[in-house]
């Protein structure tokens, strides 16, 4: 639950990999034949140009070469520089790794993703808020390789490009990438549910663990202080701050146990970090420590939620307490 928005949507453009996501490619599913406004690709060289040389321990970066510049390709364009081991990963993965991004027409560096104090970034390769070509050139990783893999404007930027990171609508990027793992997260939460506590709302999934619950607010005064109650104990890690979950969760109001958001109705898990302050404080205190296949019961105060403004587009005055079910998936 974003502070801004009550809808999880594209994650906030920053100066590291995710900047790749939400920037509303407009490519087809190959990452080639743009719609309206697509950029052709300046003619250069492929990704046959590129070379990147030193372990792949997650630690040191590689030293990447380019032999000729521009490089430029019309498709995504993927190359094994390293081979890894185990599953290759697929849109239902996640994948985590460390990453240094080039601007393909100069060569010069644009994000460096083994700069001292950054961490392994994660991706859900099934997130609807991923560019196309970030998702396609790490379809196939496995743990352990090094992977280059071209993102040309029609399934990058676009047309418009992006004037923050020194890209230009003709510029293709190249990602040269080092895996620390790939796996599957979880579909759904599995297990025995705890009944709820008294005074805290019942939740009931009648039509199952895939499907959106019901929630029966009390007639009682809302909690002041911010309630928690674990109801499926999960078996997976625990959450650590800063990560990011992936989770299906529901959303209400106690004032009349009116839904502003749920990610079960919208049909998809939603992605967001705990523990950083880019969620409601409520969330950040109750999620960091829970493990991956919990299912948590959270009723939520102003003060832990939106403040004593509220959020007007989902309906919150400044005094309402927010209820939420959240079954998380996955952490990365």
């Amino acid at each position: 639950m974003r502070r801004n928005r009550p809808v999880l949507a594209a994650v906030a453009a920053t100066l590291s990999l995710t900047v790749l996501a939400g920037c509303g490619s407009t490519a087809n599913e190959s990452g080639a034949g743009a719609t309206t406004g697509a950029t052709a690709a300046v003619p250069g060289a492929g990704l046959d140009v590129v070379s990147a040389t030193g372990p792949v321990d997650l630690k040191t970066a590689p030293k990447v070469t380019f032999a000729k510049t521009p490089v430029s390709t019309a498709e995504v364009a993927r190359r094994v520089l390293a081979p890894g081991a185990g599953q290759a990963a697929t849109k239902q993965d996640t994948v985590r790794v460390r990453v240094q991004i080039f601007n393909g027409t100069t060569g010069k560096l644009l994000d460096d993703g083994f700069a001292q104090g950054r961490s392994v970034d994660g991706f859900r390769l099934g997130r609807p808020d991923l560019i196309k070509g970030l998702t396609e050139g790490l379809l196939g990783a496995q743990k352990g390789a090094r992977v280059a893999f071209t993102i040309p404007p029609a399934a990058g930027f676009g047309p418009q490009g992006n004037a923050q990171l020194g890209i230009k609508g003709t510029d293709t990027m190249v990602v040269v990438a080092d895996v620390a793992d790939v796996h599957t997260p979880l579909t759904q939460v599995d297990g025995a549910q705890a009944a709820t506590p008294a005074g805290l709302p019942a939740v009931e999934f009648k039509a199952g663990p895939t499907k959106e619950p019901t929630v029966t607010v009390p007639k009682s005064a809302a909690p002041t202080e911010t309630k928690q109650a674990t109801l499926i104990e999960g078996k997976g890690a625990a959450v650590q701050k800063g990560q990011t979950i992936t989770a299906q969760y529901h959303g209400l109001i106690w004032r009349d146990g009116s839904v502003f958001d749920s990610s079960w109705k919208r049909g998809a898990a939603a992605d967001f970090p705990v523990g950083s302050g880019q969620v409601i404080p409520g969330w950040d205190k109750t999620l960091v420590g829970k493990k991956v296949g919990s299912r948590v019961l959270l009723v939520i105060p102003p003060k832990d939620g939106y403040g004593s403004s509220g959020n007007a587009q989902a309906k919150i005055t400044g005094t309402d307490t927010l209820v939420f079910v959240v079954d998380i998936l996955d952490a990365y």
